[in-house]
């Protein structure tokens, strides 16, 4: 089939809640808490063939709109867990402006949205160097990535695809069920380049660039910091939801405060200064031997 009747079914199935063997995900949908849940296709300029978002809200809360569907939910297995609590958190911190979006929207608190986004794969299309890099931008807009797959790509092809960090939802062949086939449970919400503190410590003693354990946890912290400031930064301006304009401050008063600090700064490295250190590296190991090296 197509990638259009693959996603009617997957939405259907989302509906009629037939994803089999799906008890810890997002999309678990059970008895007593109710839950509505919206698809936006071709969301945020096209990145994701959709995002489904989750609103947890009251039953007397609920209303039928068009492309939502309402669920009765035993509790949801998702935010039971401490862990979980903490996504929801360290995704509201770098992703405000979205959550505050779509709060806006349905009228209900920002730590009632879960976020997910799907990329749809069908027996027409080919699996390429593109499926990589959207699994990524899922997991750096989102902090986590789905993929629905077809038939042939799951005969052909599950083995490989288990090896990606997303979440594989397969299609069973039968009307409009899907099963889930691998689960990867990792809440990405650091940066990729994140280094231990333990080594991160040694890195900076061996480099000589400061003796003082108190110094060392400074500028770790610091670093962190302006890494989630960063992270913060582009999230909320690639995903404001076409809108020329911040019209909420994403930043917190110590954020702002932090980046202020940078201003004070006597002297910041430049290209040139890289460069000359660039050139000088070279001509010092211009002469040495192959064996200085064993």
């Amino acid at each position: 089939m197509n990638e259009t009747e693959l996603k009617k079914l997957f939405k259907s199935s989302i509906k009629n809640r037939h994803i089999q063997n799906n008890h810890h995900l997002p999309i678990h949908i059970s008895d007593y808490q109710s839950h509505q849940i919206k698809i936006k296709e071709e969301a945020y300029f096209g990145n994701f063939d959709f995002v489904i978002v989750i609103v947890h809200k009251n039953i007397e809360n609920q209303r039928d709109i068009d492309n939502t569907y309402s669920c009765t939910a035993r509790e949801d297995l998702f935010f039971q867990d401490q862990g979980r609590d903490d996504d929801v958190y360290q995704n509201i911190r770098m992703r405000t402006h979205q959550f505050i979006q779509i709060a806006k929207q349905e009228k209900c608190s920002i730590k009632n949205l879960t976020f997910i986004p799907v990329e749809v794969k069908s027996d027409s299309d080919v699996l390429d160097n593109r499926l990589p890099n959207q699994i990524l931008n899922a997991i750096l807009t989102f902090g986590r990535s789905f993929l629905v797959l077809d038939q042939k790509h799951i005969s052909k092809n599950l083995h490989l695809l288990k090896l990606l960090p997303t979440t594989i939802i397969g299609y069973t062949g039968k009307d409009d069920f899907f099963e889930v086939l691998s689960v990867f449970d990792r809440f990405v919400m650091n940066g990729i380049f994140s280094i231990p503190k333990r080594s991160f410590n040694k890195l900076l003693l061996d480099s000589k660039v400061t003796n003082k354990f108190s110094d060392i946890d400074k500028i770790y912290k610091s670093l962190v910091t302006l890494e989630r400031i960063n992270q913060k930064l582009v999230f909320n301006y690639l995903f404001r939801f076409g809108t020329n304009v911040l019209d909420e401050s994403f930043l917190l008063q110590e954020e702002i405060k932090f980046l202020n600090k940078f201003c004070e700064f006597f002297k910041i490295p430049t290209e040139n200064s890289y460069k000359k250190e660039i050139i000088e590296l070279i001509k010092n190991s211009e002469n040495r031997l192959i064996t200085d090296f064993l």
